[in-house]
């Protein structure tokens, strides 16, 4: 989390960005200089949302202090969520979630998000998968955001689509039964499995040292044998080890994302 010197507020900017049509703008990315946005054929026609076969997909870097939004066009992807990003001299790396289309994105099973890494330069974006096996939802330890990061942390999606019923039920078919640590330096991972028929939700990482993977995952897992939920948390460092604690809630969590953990102070 980014916070303000002591004594001084935040700066505050509103930049208007001009779009051609109405995009499915879900996430971006920010790092210490930039920010990174992503305008994809995913938009809405109406209101429905859909894949835009004739719209292209770019990539736009603005400048933190204001400017001018460069844009780059990359091959055809959406982008689901960003793990970080940060500046390395004069390109900007992004790690981040991306589906190949078409696809109908109301349509369970046919979205395969994987893991990719882009390096933006001056005039073109360098598209690389780091990692195929479907997984979003990734996390980093918030200490390292926009800055760079060695490992991140992602739920393995064996099905994906939009994770909501029509009654706004979050579904858990959405998520599957494993977590993903990535070693980004070394290009390896570990996955941590929990029952055959159990669902883990995103993980958040609560800190509890100066270094990267010092700390803790915390995560929600429906057990379905007791027809609630488990607060599991594992240890960053012993991410494939017994967990440190599964607390047994008296009820069921829907298995939600984007939560965050703040330190007593």
């Amino acid at each position: 989390m980014l916070r303000p010197a002591a004594g001084r507020r935040p700066a505050r900017r509103t930049a208007a960005r001009r779009s051609t049509r109405t995009p499915f703008l879900h996430d971006f990315a920010l790092t210490e200089n930039h920010v990174v946005l992503w305008d994809t054929p995913i938009g809405f026609d109406g209101f429905e949302c859909r894949w835009l076969p004739d719209h292209p997909t770019r990539v736009g870097v603005l400048p933190r202090t204001g400017g001018d939004v460069r844009w780059l066009d990359i091959d055809p992807v959406h982008v689901s969520h960003t793990l970080n990003a940060y500046d390395d001299g004069d390109v900007v790396v992004v790690d981040v979630v991306t589906a190949e289309g078409p696809f109908d994105p109301a349509d369970p099973g046919a979205i395969r998000p994987a893991l990719d890494r882009w390096t933006i330069g001056a005039d073109a974006v360098d598209q690389r998968r780091l990692d195929d096996r479907p997984q979003d939802f990734p996390r980093v330890n918030d200490a390292r955001a926009t800055r760079p990061h060695r490992y991140g942390y992602s739920a393995a999606t064996a099905l994906y689509g939009i994770p909501f019923t029509p009654e706004g039920t979050p579904a858990d078919d959405a998520f599957t039964n494993a977590l993903v640590k990535h070693d980004l330096v070394r290009g390896t991972s570990e996955v941590r499995g929990f029952g055959r028929h159990e669902a883990v939700g995103e993980a958040v990482f609560a800190a509890t040292g100066p270094g990267e993977d010092d700390g803790y995952l915390l995560t929600y897992v429906h057990n379905p044998a007791r027809g609630a939920s488990d607060l599991v948390i594992l240890s960053a460092r012993d991410f494939t080890g017994d967990p440190v604690a599964r607390v047994h809630l008296p009820v069921r969590v829907p298995l939600g994302l984007h939560g965050n953990w703040l330190p007593e102070r």
